[in-house]
């Protein structure tokens, strides 16, 4: 049972355990926002370009390029690639608002914005991230930082507890689906990509590949009508 004596609480709240509990919760917190910003930048932005460029690469050698350059999902993975590209200077201050207002607003951080004016604003922030729309974001953050400065922290010890074991699980499960997004394609293929030899190389075998597996000349045809 938790004490609701004022005097007790404040005591509590300056005792050197408390503060170090308070700490290393904000600093949960802060791991768990790093985290969900670079999942989100995978997904959304990191992940489609990177699958734009195998697709650049190794498109043309499809078995049935006929078919594949049919396929709506092919054609919007195509269409990335002619995007207009953020700068460098353009895409750090995208990455940095997004980050502040992770921080703010993505109920995964902070489950009392799910309860407020925030439940709102969370779908209008996600869509200009994916779009970089960099004057959605700062309107964002203006209206976000009229609300609140900073989340804050449960000033109860037991309920204090229960906040940092709920960030403590969430960030390492972010860090683990991090890990398993990294193995996965297209993220497994950014180095690769860069590297002209293996490009190359993987090109080279692809080739070999269609010729063992592409019906003999004269038989596409009578397959198709069939």
């Amino acid at each position: 049972m938790t004490d609701s004596n004022p005097a007790t609480r404040a005591a509590a709240a300056r005792h050197p355990a408390f503060e170090s509990l308070v700490a290393d919760t904000r600093g949960l917190r802060a791991r768990l926002a790093h985290a969900l910003a670079i999942e989100y930048d995978w997904r959304y932005h990191d992940g489609p370009e990177w699958a734009a460029r195998y697709w650049q690469a190794f498109g043309d050698l499809a078995v049935d390029l006929a078919d594949a350059a049919e396929s709506p999902r092919y054609q919007r993975v195509l269409e990335r690639t002619d995007w207009r590209t953020l700068s460098s200077a353009e895409a750090d201050d995208v990455r940095t608002i997004f980050r502040g207002l992770i921080a703010l607003v993505d109920p995964r951080v902070v489950p009392a914005a799910r309860d407020d004016v925030r439940a709102d604003l969370w779908p209008k922030i996600l869509r200009a991230y994916r779009a970089g729309d960099r004057g959605g974001l700062v309107a964002a953050w203006s209206e976000v930082r009229a609300l609140v400065r900073s989340p804050a922290l449960p000033d109860d010890v037991v309920a204090l507890r229960a906040e940092h074991d709920r960030l403590s699980a969430a960030a390492a499960a972010a860090d683990r689906r991090l890990a398993e997004m990294s193995q996965t394609f297209p993220f497994n293929m950014r180095d690769r990509l860069a590297d002209p030899d293996w490009v190359r190389r993987q090109r080279q075998a692809l080739r070999q590949v269609r010729v063992f597996i592409e019906p003999p000349v004269g038989t596409r045809e009578v397959e198709r009508v069939s």
